[in-house]
């Protein structure tokens, strides 16, 4: 393992500039210094990357430093694909004015901060433009640095500036997972403080994150992070999650699965869930117009009705029978689940009819109890007077309270007059 403190004064320069970093809750100020390309190397943990990293790793591939040239090429292309019009920008800029911003670089040359302003510096020197160095501070793990440090420092860095540059949000919603839930590096109390979010904004993307790993498990897809980034499944995963908190009161998909003492409300959850999952698979399958959308209106028109458990039960053999054939795999990807999708087209368009047919059956009762719905509110509200009040009015009150009176009397005679009694 290369030590890059040994090539200062050397290959690696000082400069006069300075950039403070909180590291263990302490500031100091660090000297900023001039680094050779090659002696730096991405991250491969980097949560932007996240997705990219899985697709590579179940295309058969390994992630391997013996050629830190090679390994950086690999990287590159995902640091790019993430988000190809912030690395342009980024590259006209540092063509133009130079690299402003310095990186931070372990010693062992591992950039923590700065992956998009490194690419930049690559791609403009692959374009011949003259001696290009990375710009950086460099911290020594051997002064007590350890795993949390880094991904704390990496945290306030990338989420603390007034306008960071937003991950993907699959890529995010990965992050957050093996940070907190994965590799148990902070508490959803923790993360909040270092991203600027609330605890409650946080604990909602876990969710949404422990939603998306399961959801990946089911489909024999574990960990195949890009499938999710691929359907742009964030939102979809939002409208799961927000069915299955109305249907089970006081759920948390983050521990439900761990709870061996309420077995009906696991019976309930993994129904319901199951079910939501095939859903999703098959829309996405089917390429059904606006998934979200349809999601939603199973939530708002059947599971959230008195239709539920047959919807439920009517549809458990196309959800056995899809899990089934989908586990027959090692492992699926997107490619397998392409040939897989031929093999259960019929249950797909089972789960997809059945689905709409639902969907309109919802609607139409919701359409037929709405009156019912209204007059219940209404005599809610009317409920809430209070009778000693009403003697004790100003006068300017009392006529304002006579004129809505009297409005109500007049819509009573309509309804009268609509059931004819």
């Amino acid at each position: 393992m290369q030590n890059l403190r040994e090539h200062i004064g050397q290959s690696i320069m000082e400069t006069e500039e300075t950039r403070p970093l909180t590291i263990k809750n302490k500031e100091k100020m660090y000297k900023v210094l001039i680094i050779p390309l090659e002696l730096c190397h991405y991250n491969e943990k980097n949560g932007r990357i996240s997705t990219y990293i899985s697709q590579y790793l179940s295309s058969g591939n390994e992630i391997q430093k013996g050629d830190i040239e090679a390994y950086n090429k690999v990287l590159e292309e995902f640091i790019y694909q993430s988000n190809p019009n912030a690395l342009e920008k980024t590259k006209k800029n540092i063509s133009l004015l130079g690299q402003l911003e310095p990186g931070v670089v372990l010693n062992d040359g591992r950039i923590i901060d700065g992956n998009r302003r490194f690419t930049a510096l690559r791609k403009l020197k692959a374009e011949g433009e003259g001696d290009i160095f990375f710009k950086a501070i460099l911290l020594d793990q051997s002064e007590g640095i350890d795993a949390k440090d880094i991904k704390k420092l990496e945290l306030q860095l990338q989420h603390g500036k007034e306008k960071p540059i937003e991950y993907n949000p699959i890529d995010n919603l990965v992050d957050i997972y093996q940070d907190i839930i994965e590799n148990k590096l902070f508490s959803i109390e923790e993360y909040s403080n270092y991203v600027n979010k609330s605890v409650s904004d946080v604990k909602k993307m876990v969710k949404r994150a422990v939603l998306m790993n399961q959801f990946l498990e089911y489909i024999n897809a574990e960990k195949q992070y890009y499938i999710a980034r691929d359907w742009e499944f964030d939102t979809i995963l939002q409208d799961m999650l927000t069915i299955i908190e109305r249907q089970i009161k006081g759920i948390d998909v983050i521990t439900i699965l761990e709870n061996k003492d309420d077995k009906q409300d696991v019976q309930e959850y993994m129904s319901i869930r199951d079910t939501l999952f095939t859903v999703a698979l098959t829309g996405r399958m089917q390429k059904t117009h606006d998934l979200s959308r349809n999601m939603r209106d199973i939530g708002r028109h059947v599971i959230n009705s008195d239709e539920k458990e047959d919807f439920l039960e009517d549809l458990e053999d196309q959800v056995e029978d899809i899990y089934e054939t989908l586990h027959e795999y090692d492992q699926v990807d997107l490619e397998t689940l392409s040939k897989v999708s031929k093999e259960i087209d019929e249950a797909q368009q089972e789960v997809l009819q059945k689905g709409e047919e639902y969907i309109e059956s919802g609607r139409q009762k919701d359409v037929q109890t709405k009156p019912v719905t209204i007059m219940n509110k209404v005599i809610k509200d009317m409920e809430k007077l209070d009778m000693v009040q009403l003697k004790h009015m100003d006068d300017e009150t009392e006529q304002d309270f006579l004129t809505h009176y009297k409005k109500l009397e007049t819509e009573m005679k309509k309804i009268a007059e609509a059931l004819r009694v």
